[in-house]
């Protein structure tokens, strides 16, 4: 690969992103009306006898709002609005000639929350006026969902491993990770749906991948103010999503000079051994988990430009992390690295107008883990990076009308290389051990290109057909595309059966990829009728998707002056999202809301189901060993991309309907109490099926005696037609309980509680994955592309989902020790183990050596997780200036429960052998610094 090249294109890749976004900037004043990070106080002003109080002067304030407090006058029936709040703590204000100043301070506004106020005024019994604690709830008064926020009180106190923003989304009830303590395995089924059915935002923009709906950009963890997790219940302006919607709302400048800066480290030599495997011939002896490195440093400065104008934040995180685990060889660890930079400007050139920008980008390398079966030299270093952009702008109209735009656009490069740097070895992977020896089997480049612009406009309209209406009405379009090259290093590789050679694979250089561009429009209305607030919308995209042109390349995988036509319209689908929701106060102040919302909920076109089809695929050969000849010259059994596969231009998309219904009650003033129940369905998951090969039932008896059905082709492998459509087999169904507790901090002490109760059960694309593979519901890269290819693959497939675990008990909190000025933090979790089920080969069949599940899918789990972090800390004030010295213990129960298993095939020496456990215990070191003026 060209370095140079690959350099020169990177930088003209930024160029380009910054001139088309400032192009982009110079058009946005032509827009009519975007929102998702701004809260909302809601409330009402009465008098002792519960009469409306109409002219009282409301003011909020925050060290958050930009041009200082704002002020509103109560209407007739006593009631005031802010919108657009920025997320963070508020004063609040009411005065009133003849009545006592209402004062209520700590008042935390979360992202995307409608708080609710109601103010209580007492008549004045002389000249002077005096201030009473207010009376109110903390809780969302709106949502007909079930959301979670993780403000900076969180995410400053409690510990973590510092690996990116989803270590925070692994708090958040309802979520299932897919690895619960992984720095690089960082995907999350919520409330059952798949991992790439969530949508991920950075202040607001889309920054899930086109092609496999993963996140795609990770901000430093110390650049973010706040976390918001909407699980369940989504408003109709989110499309393409059928899990969460997870918010990482970042920090901004103040009126105050703020500098941070903090450092962690972990010590080698306070790591914990607890697994200690041999190493593999021919070295000698045995290894353990083995901390080689971590460092953290993160810094940044905010303040302002222009006082109660223009602001800005800027920050950078340089981390470096790594760690070999037992039976591996510690001179050849996982190296993971990190560098990121982020910059923010807040503008309020009027007091009606607010502009919001930023910009990061992240350098990287993150490698798999080596393991006793997958060595350092048969895995790949990726390496890239990942620019962002994002604009803002709100304008207020009036109190009661806003309208915004949002642009924001991401470009992710990855490049992989072999660790070794050699083209020239081949690679091995045996079937039946699970053992890949040689080189990588494959190696590429990725390009993936996301752009988003979305307006709304949003009005309130009390007394409209005798109830008050929160419209909200927007327009969004999107472009979405990727790029993908890819060869095998040596032109072929090879699978194995135990030991015995049994197959060369062999395809030459394949660029390809995959676009869709969709047009989307919402509308929604929040009726409020006395104590209840009735949420209905309605969501339409219509998307297209279609293959871009890509060059031919030559036999190295290196791109020639040849262009590949992509083909035009795959298909298009126009899809109508109708979501219903309640909440209702069951008493006057608020404090007990009941909650319920029904939806239909969506996928969006990922752009990796495209990619098998693009021009630029190329043939896979597969010739089978025959022993009499000594090499690899059996039939040879060819997939030709234009020949063998289909795909159906009437496909559907995949949808869930989603039902909830749970209870919220405010304890006194900082303590809440949740119940939820979810129920989702989901139904036209796309997949494969063959609709050219005849097959015959057999069956075939195992090493231990028991026989198993097979389907035997019958006809000529040649004939198999591989479609990907709708196959009706495949649905979700899953039923989850939570119940989950909050102590705002108050009284120098925090918690947060949850336990989720659960079952996910049904037929995926991934439910022939392995005990550690992520639950998805696309055939999009790294997921098991040839699932369902064959009917073997659905033998025993239906079943528990591969992220399905019955019971999450999550606890976290911070107190401080009188007097000591300590702190102690603690985070503990508790997960079940991620269901799986034995293997074992069908031996030679017409179509091939096939891997067949020989029991229902969940018949076994992996061990329970129980991760436990503590935090120590120590802070030392100097005037405005803090220094805070922390002692983490990371896994203080070393919990050293599998995360990874060599293989599942049941006749194998190495079957349900652990490979890749938990990090044990270990202690990191930290330092943070604050200083202001």
């Amino acid at each position: 690969m060209n370095i140079e090249r690959r350099r020169q294109s990177a930088i003209r890749v930024r160029w380009s992103l910054l001139f088309w976004v400032a192009a982009l900037w110079v058009l946005l004043p032509c827009l009519t009306a975007a929102q998702g990070l701004m809260g909302a106080l809601n409330g009402t002003v009465h008098d002792a006898s519960e009469a409306a109080i109409p002219g009282a002067v409301v003011s909020v304030s925050s060290p958050e709002l930009i041009g200082g407090p704002t002020t509103r006058t109560s209407d007739d029936k006593g009631t005031f609005r802010f919108s657009e709040l920025p997320p963070g703590d508020y004063v609040l204000e009411i005065q009133m000639p003849g009545f006592t100043n209402y004062h209520k301070d700590a008042l935390r506004i979360p992202a995307s929350a409608t708080l609710f106020i109601a103010a209580r005024m007492v008549v004045t019994g002389g000249a002077n006026s005096i201030y009473v604690e207010g009376a109110g709830s903390g809780i969302d008064v709106r949502n007909p969902g079930f959301s979670t926020n993780f403000g900076s009180e969180y995410l400053r106190a409690i510990p973590t491993r510092r690996s990116n923003f989803l270590d925070y989304g692994r708090w958040a009830p309802f979520a299932s990770p897919t690895s619960p303590t992984s720095g690089t395995t960082n995907t999350l089924s919520v409330a059952g749906s798949a991992t790439n059915e969530n949508q991920f935002l950075f202040d607001g923009t889309i920054i899930t991948c086109s092609c496999n709906g993963v996140a795609r950009v990770e901000p430093g963890i110390d650049f973010i103010q706040e976390i918001q997790i909407q699980s369940v219940g989504a408003s109709a302006e989110y499309g393409y999503v059928q899990g969460a919607v997870i918010n990482a709302v970042t920090k901004q400048g103040s009126n105050r000079l703020r500098y941070d800066a903090s450092y962690y480290g972990q010590p080698a030599g306070l790591a914990s051994r607890p697994v200690l495997f041999p190493l593999t011939a021919p070295k000698t002896g045995q290894s353990g988990y083995e901390r080689v490195k971590f460092q953290d440093f993160t810094t940044g400065l905010g303040g302002p430009v222009v006082r109660d104008r223009a602001w800005f934040y800027a920050g950078y995180q340089h981390q470096r992390d790594s760690d070999s685990q037992p039976g591996t060889d510690p001179a050849f660890p996982r190296k993971y690295e990190q560098d990121k930079i982020f910059t923010k400007l807040t503008w309020k050139p009027a007091q009606s107008l607010q502009l919001d920008s930023s910009f990061h980008d992240e350098f990287w390398v993150n490698p798999d883990r080596p393991t006793y079966v997958t060595p350092w030299e048969a895995i790949v270093r990726p390496h890239g990076s990942t620019p962002a952009l994002n604009f803002h702008l709100a304008h207020t109209l009036s109190p009661a009308t806003y309208w915004d735009v949002r642009v924001g656009r991401y470009v992710f490069s990855r490049n992989e290389e072999p660790n070794t740097g050699s083209l020239t070895t081949p690679s091995h992977f045996d079937r039946v051990t699970g053992v890949t020896s040689g080189g990588p089997p494959r190696i590429g480049t990725l390009t993936i290109e996301r752009t988003t612009a979305k307006a709304t406009l949003n009005h309130y309209q009390p007394g409209f057909l005798g109830t008050d209406h929160q419209w909200k009405v927007g327009v969004q379009v999107e472009r979405g595309e990727h790029r993908s090259r890819g060869f095998i290093p040596t032109g072929v590789r090879y699978n194995d059966d135990n030991g015995q050679p049994a197959e060369a694979v062999s395809s030459p250089p394949s660029n390809l990829g995959g676009v869709f561009v969709t047009g989307s429009a919402f509308a929604t209305d929040a009726i409020s009728v006395g104590p209840l607030t009735i949420s209905a919308g309605v969501r339409f995209d219509h998307t297209r998707a279609f293959h871009q042109d890509l060059p031919a390349l030559d036999p190295q995988g290196v791109e020639t002056t040849q262009i590949i036509r992509g083909q035009g319209t795959l298909y298009t689908w126009n899809l109508w999202s109708p979501r219903l929701g309640v909440a209702a106060k069951l008493t006057g102040d608020g404090r007990t809301i009941l909650r319920s919302s029904w939806g239909r909920f969506s996928q969006g076109v990922l752009t990796g189901e495209l990619e098998p089809f693009h021009p630029g695929a190329t043939a896979t050969t597969t010739r089978s060993f025959v022993a009499t000849t000594g090499d690899y010259t059996g039939t040879a059994r060819v997939v030709d991309p234009k020949i063998n596969l289909q795909l159906d231009p009437h496909m559907r998309a995949p949808h869930t309907d989603e039902f909830s219904i749970g209870v919220d009650r405010e304890v006194g003033r900082h303590l809440a109490l949740s119940a939820a129940y979810v129920r989702k369905d989901g139904a036209n998951f796309i997949g494969w099926t063959d609709v050219g090969g005849q097959y015959r039932e057999e069956t075939r008896t195992l090493a231990d005696g028991r026989s198993i059905p097979v389907f035997v082709l019958t006809n000529a492998p040649s004939a198999r037609r591989f479609k990907l459509t709708n196959p009706p087999e495949y649905s979700l169904t899953y039923n989850g309980f939570v119940m989950a507790v909050e102590k705002r901090r108050s009284h120098g002490w925090q918690a947060f509680g949850s336990y989720t109760f659960s079952k996910a059960f049904g037929l995926l694309p991934s439910s022939g994955t392995t005990a550690a593979g992520a639950q998805a519901s696309t055939i999009s890269p790294p997921q098991p592309l040839t699932f369902g290819r064959d009917p073997n693959d659905l033998t025993n497939a239906r079943g528990l989902l591969p992220n399905d675990r019955p019971h999450m008990f999550r606890v976290m909190g911070s107190v401080d020790v009188p007097r000591t000025g300590v702190t102690l933090a603690a985070n503990l979790q508790y997960f079940s183990g991620k269901p799986w089920a034995a293997t074992a080969q069908t031996g030679q069949l017409p179509q091939g050596d096939l891997r067949i599940l020989i029991e229902p899918r969940g018949s076994r789990r992996m061990s329970s997780q129980s991760p436990l972090d503590v935090r120590v800390s120590r802070a030392f004030h100097f005037g405005d200036q803090r220094v805070e010295l922390l002692v983490d213990v990371l896994n203080v129960l070393n919990d050293s429960a599998e995360e990874g298993l060599a293989t599942d095939n049941l006749f194998s020496a190495n079957f349900n052998r652990p490979t890749i456990f938990m990090d044990p215990r270990r202690v990191m070191f930290g330092v943070r610094l604050n200083l202001s003026r």
